[in-house]
């Protein structure tokens, strides 16, 4: 129940950024973009979005597949030697 509530939640903040994006473009006067800057805008976005979403699926990958566990036992190892002294 918690996971669909965040989802809805972050939903509905994704549809207010872009709303206000839109709202705040819209009120723009006197900048004008030729073809040139929208197709390099639009590929700038594109990349970046890939680049997020890559790294996030391997963080998720990185995660699921145990590749993290042996940094968090060194970390665990040390708490624990810090506590018994």
């Amino acid at each position: 129940m918690k996971n669909i509530v965040a989802f809805f939640a972050a939903f509905i903040a994704l549809g207010l950024v872009a709303y206000w994006a839109l709202y705040v473009f819209g009120k723009i006067e006197g900048v004008t973009l030729s073809g040139h800057g929208v197709t390099a805008m639009v590929i700038g976005l594109f990349f970046t979005l890939v680049i997020g979403f890559g790294l996030m699926a391997l963080l998720f990958f990185s995660n699921k597949h145990g590749h993290d566990d042996q940094v968090h036992q060194l970390y665990r190892h040390d708490d624990d030697k810090d506590q018994g002294q």
